[in-house]
């Protein structure tokens, strides 16, 4: 019977794939598995330290309370405490169902380079990959943590959207009127930096190309915009300026704020040109957009997705 229903499935995501894959649109971050650090496991003080690091940087992540990082308790009781290197899109599929993520982080050593990488759990895309090259004159140890909280902020400084629409439970709707206004509320870390009069941008975030999604220059579209009219500490109330013909602000609606993404660039040193991103215009991305480089390597992405949902699929069946 597994056998029959593993083949029934098989051939429509085969002709589903590429189309599903095509409208793959990302998901605001909230669940974030990180794993132990991968290192040399007989290199006693190495491993300690990436044992201590490991607990900083789930502190990290969690400080601005945007995020919810599982604990080691709940990994080691879904079995899965262990260190890991790169995912392919099988694993992080499976990894984050198992553990009901988001989001997945992994770091490792490899020689002299500390390697961390994020995924996502829908597709198994990669969203971030970062590297730092440790000095060889100096311990590994003595360097571990510090190249660690770096990768860490550049991935932070990655992510396109400072928070998200949420629903007024008083209104119990997304979005409302007020006089002639519509209005929504978003939630933003605590440490947001943000004043009334700043604008605000409500974004779809898609996947083009090879390269990982939060690093890649053009699968960003921005199909509404407002400015703040109050803040409320990590709640801040938007009034909607304009946006795409028939387009819904829904609730988990990514939210970017142009002044405070530059300004957690300019925070963690993080040097790029963002005009694409932050440009004011409404614009959609599509097939006409892409470089010829992007559309002749759209197929491996499309390949990818099926074989993490082959995987997933045999994983059941069997």
């Amino acid at each position: 019977m597994r056998f029959a229903l593993a083949f029934i499935i098989l051939p429509a995501l085969m002709l589903s794939s590429a189309n599903a894959f095509a409208k793959f649109e990302h998901q605001r971050m909230r669940r974030i598995v990180v794993f132990p650090f991968r290192v040399d496991p007989s290199d006693a003080e190495l491993t300690k330290v990436a044992d201590d690091s490991w607990w900083t940087i789930r502190e990290k992540l969690t400080e601005s309370k945007r995020f919810l990082v599982a604990s080691r308790n709940f990994m080691t009781a879904k079995e899965v405490y262990q260190p890991r290197g790169e995912l392919k899109p099988a694993d992080a599929l499976i990894l984050g169902r198992l553990l009901d993520a988001d989001a997945l982080i992994t770091e490792f050593l490899d020689n002299r380079v500390l390697n961390m990488r994020a995924y996502e759990t829908t597709n198994g895309l990669t969203l971030w990959s970062g590297q730092v090259s440790l000095e060889p004159s100096i311990p590994l140890a003595r360097q571990f943590q510090d190249a660690s909280e770096k990768l860490l902020y550049e991935f932070i400084a990655s992510i396109p959207y400072q928070g998200y629409v949420i629903v007024d439970p008083l209104i119990n709707h997304p979005t409302y009127v007020e006089g002639d206004n519509l209005m929504f509320k978003a939630e933003l870390g605590v440490n947001a930096q943000v004043t009334t009069g700043e604008n605000v941008q409500l974004i779809r975030i898609g996947a083009i190309g090879a390269d990982p999604v939060f690093q890649s220059a053009v699968n960003t579209e921005v199909y509404s915009e407002g400015v703040i009219t109050n803040v409320d500490r990590q709640i801040v109330t938007v009034k909607v300026t304009r946006r795409q013909v028939g387009a819904e602000i829904k609730s988990g609606a990514l939210v970017r704020i142009p002044d405070e993404y530059q300004r957690i660039q300019k925070a963690y040193g993080i040097q790029q040109d963002m005009t694409k991103n932050l440009a004011v215009e409404l614009y959609k991305v599509n097939d006409e957009q892409l470089t010829d480089e992007q559309k002749k390597r759209q197929p491996l992405i499309t390949s990818l997705a099926f074989i993490g949902n082959l995987a997933l699929v045999l994983l059941i069946a069997f």
